[in-house]
């Protein structure tokens, strides 16, 4: 089936290259893949050329892979090819935490990180462009440029208002490694306890671990907290 994906192929040119299977058994395992559906075959003359029919895989993947069993899937896959494109020393996990305590509810805290992410967070691959969160199990936080097109950061895993928020997956700010982020609030009082935790997981250098954890302190105990308890929003001219 990889060789056919290429493209048609006769019985002699599978087998081949398949030099380990006799042609006999070649024919017995294209007779096995035609009654399944799998392969479709047309002869010309004397030659018998054979087709991939990539409908019934389609609708197995319909059939029993959900959106959420896609993106796990996507995600181990994208780590197998950089594994096997990667030494495996520059490979890490690395856990950044912080908990900080700003003076709101935890309801005005949760829909800072989502409602109003785009009022705040600074970090855009284009100071114009406009950066959401939808807290909504299977939907994304990321980035749409005002010019078309845009990114997405991670992808909504849990949601349970206003206590927590957990995003994972692949994100187009972080090449080369996948992420799950926790957000959690407590209200203490009058005051709000927000825990962040960040497992990141990949090609992780000293010098990225070193720019996200200051990066990370910077967004929540100064964008974030700024907005919520002064008001203070972010400014594309400031950035440009």
């Amino acid at each position: 089936m990889d060789l056919l994906r290429e493209g048609p192929k006769t019985t002699g040119e599978i087998a081949r290259s398949l030099p380990e299977l006799s042609r006999f058994a070649v024919m017995q395992h294209l007779g096995v893949l035609e009654e399944s559906g799998l392969v479709l075959y047309r002869k010309d003359g004397r030659q018998r050329f054979n087709y991939l029919n990539a409908v019934p895989l389609r609708e197995i993947y319909d059939r029993w892979v959900n959106s959420l069993a896609s993106g796990a899937a996507e995600t181990t896959l994208h780590f197998k090819r950089y594994a096997e494109g990667k030494i495996m020393s520059e490979f890490r996990q690395v856990q950044i935490e912080h908990e900080v305590r700003i003076k709101a509810s935890p309801e005005t805290c949760f829909h800072a990180l989502t409602r109003h992410y785009n009022d705040w967070f600074p970090h855009r691959y284009k100071p114009d462009s406009e950066v959401y969160c939808d807290a909504t199990v299977g939907g994304t936080s990321g980035e749409r440029f005002a010019t078309g097109g845009g990114a997405i950061h991670a992808t909504v895993v849990y949601a349970d208002a206003p206590g927590k928020l957990i995003l994972s997956g692949l994100g187009a700010m972080l090449d080369g490694c996948s992420v799950y982020a926790v957000h959690s609030f407590e209200a203490d009082g009058d005051v709000t306890v927000y825990k962040r935790r960040m497992d990141l997981w990949g090609v992780v250098s000293p010098e990225v671990e070193q720019g996200l954890r200051q990066g990370s302190q910077f967004l929540i105990e100064k964008c974030m907290v700024e907005f919520i308890e002064q008001g203070i929003k972010y400014s594309a001219e400031a950035q440009a």
